[in-house]
C-alpha cells in the first residue's frame, strides 16, 4: 500500500513527491502520469483561489491501494472543509451488469460523496484493481463564502458537530457528479485555460454538494434519516437508473425487487432521498446526456436514437417539457 500524508498547511502538490517516488511516475505541468507498471492515468492538482485547492485522481488497475492521509488540523486558524466526490467502479463488467462499484453497506471504498471537517482529518483511498475517479477540494471557511455568494460556511460547522462524532456526512453519488466527473477528467489535462475551467467546474461542484448536505440535514432533522442498508439499497437502483439511462424505464415493480423493498417503501424513500420520483430521476438522468452531446453539437435525431428514443419527436416534447424549449432551440438560441 502507497500511504501519503499531508498536513493541513501543506499544498497538495506534495502528494506527488511521495507518489512519483514510489511508483516511478512521471511528473510535468502539475500533472502525475502512471507509467503503466503500477496502474494507469493521471493525478493533478489545481488552485482555484486561495484557500482552494483541487486533487483529481483519474487512475485503474493500480498494483497497491493508494491512500491520502489528510491529518487533522485542530488549528482554528486554519479551518477547513474537505469536499469529494469518489466514483469507484470495476473493469471489465459486462453490459447487462451493474457497471459501479456496490461493495456491502458502510464499505469506505465505495462510491460517495462527503463534506469532512478538516480538523477531524480524513482518510481517502484508492483501492487496486479498480477505476477511480475521484474530486477533493480542501477548502478554507473564508474561501467558501467567497466562492459561494450569500452563504455562512459556519452552519456546515454547526450541521457536522451535530451530526456525528466524525464529523462527517457522506452519501452516495448521483448522476449529477457522475456528469460533472466526466467533463472534468476529460478536459482538465489539456484545457488552455485550466484554472478558468477549474474554477467553473467547482462552482458547480460546491453547489451540488451543499444542496445535497442539507437535503440530508434537513430528513435528519425530521426523523427521516435512512440506515445504512436502505441507503445502499436505495443506491443500487439509483444506479440501475442511470446504467441504464437508453432502455425503457425499469418499472417499480422491478426496482422493487433489484432494492429488496416493497414497492411503497421504495417510491417513498427514493423521493425523500433523491428529491424526485423514480421515473423523474430517470429522465432527468437520460436528458442530462443528451443535452452533453447537442452540447457538442450532435445532430438532433442522433441525438435521440443515441439516449433510447426510437422516435425523435418523443425526445422533443420531453426535452421541451424539462428545459422549456426544444433542443432545436438548444443547438440554435439566436
Amino acid at each position: 500500500m502507497s500511504y501519503v500524508s499531508l498536513e493541513n498547511s501543506e499544498p497538495f502538490l506534495k502528494c506527488f513527491e511521495v507518489i512519483a517516488e514510489d511508483k516511478s511516475c512521471i511528473v510535468t505541468d502539475s500533472v502525475l502520469y502512471f507509467s503503466g507498471k503500477t496502474g494507469k492515468g493521471f493525478i493533478t492538482v489545481a488552485g482555484v483561489s486561495t484557500g482552494i485547492e483541487v486533487l483529481a485522481v483519474n487512475v485503474s488497475m493500480l498494483t497497491d491501494d493508494l491512500t491520502f492521509s489528510f491529518l487533522p488540523s485542530p488549528n482554528a486558524a486554519s479551518s477547513s472543509y474537505i469536499l469529494s466526490i469518489e466514483e469507484i467502479s470495476i473493469p471489465g463488467r459486462p453490459e447487462n451488469e451493474l457497471s459501479l462499484s456496490l461493495s456491502s453497506p458502510g464499505d469506505r471504498t465505495n462510491s460517495a460523496v462527503t463534506i469532512t471537517d478538516a480538523g477531524y482529518g480524513k482518510l481517502v483511498t484508492c483501492p487496486k484493481e479498480r477505476i477511480i475517479r475521484s474530486l477533493i477540494v480542501r477548502v478554507r471557511k473564508s474561501s467558501l463564502e467567497h466562492l459561494i455568494h450569500d452563504f455562512d460556511a459556519g452552519t456546515i460547522g454547526s450541521i457536522l458537530q451535530s451530526a456525528n462524532k466524525e464529523s462527517s456526512i457522506s452519501w452516495p453519488i448521483t448522476f449529477k457528479y457522475r456528469l460533472l466527473i466526466n467533463d472534468f477528467m476529460a478536459e482538465i489535462v489539456q484545457h488552455p485555460f485550466r484554472e478558468l475551467f477549474t474554477i467553473r467546474n467547482i462552482s458547480v461542484l460546491v453547489e451540488y454538494l451543499l444542496q445535497q448536505f442539507f437535503v440530508m440535514d434537513k430528513l435528519a432533522a425530521e426523523g427521516n434519516y435512512l440506515s445504512s442498508q436502505d441507503t445502499y439499497n436505495l443506491s443500487k437502483v439509483e444506479q440501475h437508473l442511470c446504467v441504464f439511462y437508453k432502455k425503457e424505464f425499469p418499472g417499480v415493480e422491478k426496482l422493487s425487487r433489484i432494492s429488496a423493498m416493497s414497492p411503497t417503501s421504495l417510491k417513498t424513500k427514493f423521493k425523500k432521498y433523491y428529491g424526485d420520483t423514480l421515473f423523474g430521476y430517470y429522465q432527468k438522468n437520460k436528458l442530462e446526456h443528451a443535452r452533453k452531446l447537442l452540447d457538442n453539437k450532435v445532430p438532433v435525431k442522433v441525438v435521440a436514437t443515441e439516449i433510447g428514443y426510437s422516435n425523435p419527436s418523443h425526445f422533443t416534447l420531453a426535452f421541451k417539457k424539462e428545459y422549456g424549449f426544444s433542443p432545436w432551440h438548444y443547438l440554435n438560441p439566436h
